[in-house]
């Protein structure tokens, strides 16, 4: 059969046609992607006023033991320069270890604050990342960009990044959700930063709230499936392999206990039954292979707890964007995992009731009957339709499934942002941009203007003694003034002649 370069080029332009056909109709759990969450923690000689307990150490443990295995994810400190506190790779049992050995090593040291040189370290491998993740950095500081003495180099260091690093990770899908640890802290560049990249920007007014703040990121790049509690009680079913109980509480540690559904108890000074974690403001329980039926709860009062499972039977979700302008709707796909299987069988998903609940800004809140408006799907997969929203703000969106033994919860976050024509319409005054970039920049603007006007008076003086000095050469010779060259040009007044 004769072989032609136009016959390779029909079958590779046909193969490029079918090759986005078969992805579609591939499993569509393969589109799920596993995150790779990368820390960025500030430790400039500034963090001893801002946070003199040292409380990054306990929130960013917090968050070494709530990633899930097979995650990927690494830590870095910074202050004039970058280091590795926890090399990037794989969440295991291994890599855990080294992180928790290394958070002892968080300290004051820096003598400034090198944001750029820390996001530059942080995406080292921008080129080449594995596309079977999806990446998030967490940027924690408490000033603003200070890269040298120079206040010139500072402001331009801040624009390179909000105008070229925040939009190409914005691009890449690489958000970057960055978090104030003082009123200090540069908050309309972090915010700008966020925005820039697609992340969310959070302020923690005390140190005690970093740990909070830190989940809340935890949950955008991997959300966790919870199971509901109700007056302290919570019900595992017989697929749940681990439960994880994270507890946010303000004052002092009470005593806090476990029941099991046979009656027995788990206290944090019995740690053979279950893992406790408990530091300023927090606890965290992990028990491993826990029995089925009803567990209750003693907390301190007024404690925020929720309640994670690893278990076989779980929801997935397709990863939603961290944040989308406002009116514009959006869809989630949802399907229901058993294991490595997607639940396609409609006797089976039948016996779920399926519901997202979404709450926002204003007491803005909307149920969707997922189950009853979408019924059983052919592939297993739900494609909800999300609605556009209005209002700026947060919205959490909780998709929920329940059966006759099993309840299931997974929590999602979405920052909605002004549409730009209308956020120009405000009835209070513009936010003035931080000093240290606007002084410079009007510095500058000031002495180009300056050069401008001088260049373009020197100009116009001697284009005013050339003309002189023509009419002067006509005048002499008893010609008229008919140059060619002169047509459309005026000669100079008299006063304007070379004296």
């Amino acid at each position: 059969m004769p072989f032609s370069l136009a016959a390779l080029m029909r079958g590779l332009m046909l193969l490029l046609l079918v090759l986005p056909a078969l992805s579609l109709q591939a499993d569509p759990a393969a589109r799920a992607l596993r995150p790779d969450l990368r820390l960025l923690i500030d430790i400039s000689g500034s963090m001893k006023q801002s946070d003199p307990e040292n409380l990054r150490g306990p929130a960013l443990e917090l968050i070494v033991r709530l990633l899930p295995d097979g995650a990927r994810a690494g830590v870095w400190t910074f202050g004039e320069s970058v280091e590795v506190l926890v090399p990037h790779g794989e969440v295991d049992s291994a890599w855990r270890e080294r992180a928790r050995a290394a958070v002892a090593a968080i300290d004051n040291s820096g003598q400034r604050t090198n944001i750029p040189a820390a996001l530059a370290a942080a995406t080292y491998d921008l080129g080449s990342m594995d596309p079977r993740y999806r990446s998030s950095i967490v940027l924690l500081t408490d000033g603003k960009v200070d890269v040298a003495a120079s206040p010139m180099a500072n402001a331009t260091a801040a624009r390179q990044v909000l105008s070229e690093t925040a939009p190409q990770l914005g691009a890449t899908g690489i958000p970057v959700h960055t978090i104030a640890l003082s009123d200090e802290a540069d908050w309309t560049f972090l915010r700008s930063l966020a925005r820039e990249s697609r992340g969310i920007a959070e302020k923690a007014s005390t140190p005690d709230q970093l740990s909070g703040i830190f989940v809340q990121s935890l949950e955008m790049v991997a959300p966790a499936a919870q199971v509901p509690l109700e007056s302290g009680r919570f019900q595992i079913d017989d697929s749940v392999e681990e439960f994880t109980v994270l507890l946010f509480f303000d004052g002092e540690a009470e005593a806090m206990s476990l029941r099991a559904p046979d009656g027995s108890r788990l206290q944090a000074d019995n740690g053979a039954a279950a893992d406790w974690f408990v530091a300023e403001g927090f606890a965290l329980v992990t028990v491993r292979q826990p029995q089925p039926g009803s567990w209750s709860l003693a907390a301190p009062d007024g404690a925020r707890i929720k309640v994670t499972v690893i278990a076989d039977l779980n929801i997935e979700i397709d990863p939603l964007p961290n944040s989308m302008p406002a009116g514009r709707a959006s869809e989630l796909g949802l399907r229901l995992r058993d294991g490595d299987r997607v639940l396609s069988d409609p006797a089976v998903l039948g016996m779920f009731g399926i519901t997202l609940s979404i709450s926002g800004p204003n007491g803005y809140r909307e149920d969707i009957a997922v189950s009853e408006r979408y019924g059983v799907p052919e592939t297993g997969e739900y494609r909800i339709s999300i609605p556009a929203f209005a209002a700026a703000g947060r919205y959490q969106l909780v998709a929920r499934v329940s059966g006759e033994t099993l309840q299931r919860e997974l929590p999602m976050h979405i920052e909605v942002t002004a549409d730009p024509a209308e956020s120009t319409i405000s009835s209070r005054p513009a936010e003035l941009p931080d000093a240290s970039l606007t002084i410079p920049m009007l510095t500058l603007a000031a002495v180009v203007a300056a050069i401008g006007f001088i260049a373009w008076w020197i100009s116009r003086r001697r284009r005013k003694r050339r003309l002189a000095l023509w009419e002067q050469r006509f005048r002499d010779n008893g010609e008229a003034l008919d140059d060619p060259a002169m047509d459309g040009v005026s000669a100079a007044p008299e006063d304007s002649a070379p004296r």
